[in-house]
């Protein structure tokens, strides 16, 4: 019945838009940018400036150019059906390819979860080195917990507008600590080049935009914003595409930032980093301690916010996948969870640290899944009846190819790395 009103509203004549501000648009793509923006995109980032300095900042800017196009036919798709793509998934191509999608997202998305709360407990023992990990850990995901029991949106959108706030202050004022230490670096921008010829260092830095949860979220987080609305269809694209052209420049901001810090601090000093608190350590005696704070709390906050993000998005993941309520206090919703906060705090009390195995494990599912959902996305948004004047554009459909292209070859090396 809601999905019908939400069709019929989006379906009126154009109105005049009403003249906001530019934020009232911003919400559900800072929502997806603050899950992307986790521990382990902060860490790819960072050994990758590490061993091959300040020249890998074309491919950033390209990661973050393949997510914005990506992301625009699953957007004209809601603006057109006032549906999530994972109801048109289970609608237009069938219940199994939803449910199956949904398992792998959410199977990925429990291994994940433990590193995005450690990624944070990391940050947090910099500052609070006497609290044991799995207290931070615990404290986490109870606290995001309590936060997605109540599941209202406007609170989310809130938040997640404070953690992108927070996420480029706290990594481009670490950028700009090492400023005067860059020079010779920044020229290397301008090479557009593979440094040493290593194709999987694209892929790496790819794969870390091209999160698989956020490409069928962010039309669910984009229904929930505009049901109740009074907007036309034209009129929600259009807010819908400034959302998403703001969010992944401060995509490009943040990790272009993170990236100038580590190259500037490691850059042939033969220093190697494994993980984003190495980074955050060894930024003391370089840039300073007040770089190395800021640095921790960006950290905190890509871990919480990924954190968030996965509690928030599983259960209206499964609703869209298997017809059932959307609402966060049905019983079955509160199971999920429940489940997807414990299990992650179960796995590192019972590792006493990250589960590098399940990780590993959870990004082989997530390599293989993301050319799976890119080609069902590509023939849901290509489906004339239910797009409309929205249907993809013959060059929209040329890139939308090359990326599925791109993520196929991800996917290959990732199953070879994994066995």
């Amino acid at each position: 019945m809601m999905t019908n009103l939400l069709r019929e509203k989006m379906a009126k004549p154009p109105l005049q838009a009403p003249s906001l501000p530019w934020w009232k648009s911003w919400g559900p793509g800072a929502i997806v940018a603050a899950c992307i923006i986790g521990p382990g995109t902060v860490t790819t980032v960072s050994v990758a400036g590490a061993q091959f300095g300040f020249g890998l900042a074309w491919i950033l800017v390209l990661a973050c150019l393949v997510g914005y196009f990506i992301q625009r036919p699953v957007m004209n798709w809601t603006a057109a059906t006032g549906t999530s793509v994972l109801e048109g998934i289970r609608d237009e191509i069938g219940v199994i390819w939803s449910k199956l999608i949904f398992f792998g997202l959410w199977l990925g998305a429990l291994a994940f979860q433990a590193g995005n709360f450690i990624g944070a407990s990391m940050a947090m023992n910099l500052i609070f080195p006497a609290v044991p990990m799995i207290v931070w850990v615990s404290l986490l995901s109870l606290s995001a917990m309590s936060i997605a029991w109540f599941g209202v949106y406007k609170l989310l959108e809130n938040i997640n507008r404070v953690v992108m706030v927070m996420l480029v202050l706290t990594f481009c004022l670490t950028a700009l600590a090492a400023l005067p230490r860059s020079q010779g670096i920044m020229s290397q921008a301008l090479t557009f080049s593979i440094p040493e010829g290593d194709l999987l260092i694209v892929l790496a830095l790819v794969a870390t935009i091209l999160v698989p949860n956020t490409l069928v979220a962010l039309s669910g987080f984009m229904k929930n914003k505009y049901q109740e609305s009074t907007y036309t269809q034209e009129q929600i694209r259009k807010r819908s595409f400034n959302d998403l052209k703001m969010n992944f420049t401060l995509l490009a901001l943040i990790s272009i930032a993170i990236l100038l810090s580590a190259a500037t601090a490691f850059y042939g000093t033969g220093q190697t980093i494994s993980s984003a608190g190495d980074m955050a350590v060894q930024l003391t005696p370089i840039l300073g301690s007040f770089a190395t704070i800021f640095f921790a709390v960006g950290l905190w906050t890509a871990g919480f916010s990924s954190g968030l993000f996965n509690l928030t998005v599983q259960p209206m993941l499964f609703g869209h996948a298997f017809k059932q309520s959307e609402k966060p206090n049905a019983p079955i919703n509160r199971t999920i969870l429940i489940i997807t906060g414990f299990i992650p705090v179960a796995l590192v009390w019972t590792f006493g640290g990250s589960p590098v195995e399940l990780i590993i494990s959870a990004q082989a599912i997530n390599g293989l899944l993301l050319p799976v959902l890119t080609i069902v996305l590509f023939v849901l948004t290509n489906k004339k009846d239910r797009m409309g004047r929205f249907k993809n554009t013959f060059t929209s459909n040329i890139i939308n190819l090359a990326i599925i292209g791109l993520v196929t070859i991800l996917a290959i090396r990732v199953f070879l790395s994994f066995f």
